[in-house]
Order: C-alpha cells, then sequence, then structure tokens
C-alpha cells in the first residue's frame, strides 16, 4: 500500500500540498484529499488542486489522496511517510 498523502508533503514539480482534511490527520497532520490545494513553482502553473483520490479511504466522502496520486498541474504527490499495509 502507497502512503497516504499529507499537508506539508511534495510534489515532483517543487510545491507542496497547502491544504488538507479538517477532520482526519495521520501522526496529528491533516491528510489530503482530492480537491485540496497544492503549490506550484512552475511558472504558469501556480496554485492547483489534487485530482486523485482513493475511493475505498474516505473523509467525508472525499477520496483521500496517496503517494503517486496526481494535481490539475501534472505534477505526482510524493508522501513524507514511509510505506505501509492497511487493515
Amino acid at each position: 500500500m502507497f502512503p497516504v498523502v499529507r499537508v506539508g508533503d511534495k510534489t515532483t514539480h517543487g510545491g507542496m500540498v497547502l491544504a488538507g482534511s479538517g477532520t482526519m490527520t495521520f501522526a496529528n497532520i491533516p491528510v489530503a484529499r482530492k480537491g485540496d490545494k497544492v503549490s506550484c513553482p512552475i511558472p504558469g502553473h501556480g496554485p492547483t488542486t489534487i485530482i486523485e483520490g482513493n475511493p475505498n479511504y474516505l473523509d467525508n466522502g472525499i477520496p483521500v489522496a496517496f503517494h503517486g496520486h496526481k494535481c490539475a498541474c501534472g505534477c505526482t504527490l510524493i508522501s513524507s511517510l514511509p510505506a505501509a499495509q492497511v487493515g
């Protein structure tokens, strides 16, 4: 299982996750979800959103983002957590 992405985690474009859940945390840091905001330093990209999430892991009906999921600018999310089995 790929690890969950949280606020502050990086992207392959050098940006980072800016927003996350108000209710679900992992190691006391909010998890990122589909639709949450991400920064992107590439000219012309600016602020963007997470466009993927795992439909099997929901936070108030919103899919949670995991390592390898994509953002609207084309970057890939990079989790700061090690891979782990869930369940």
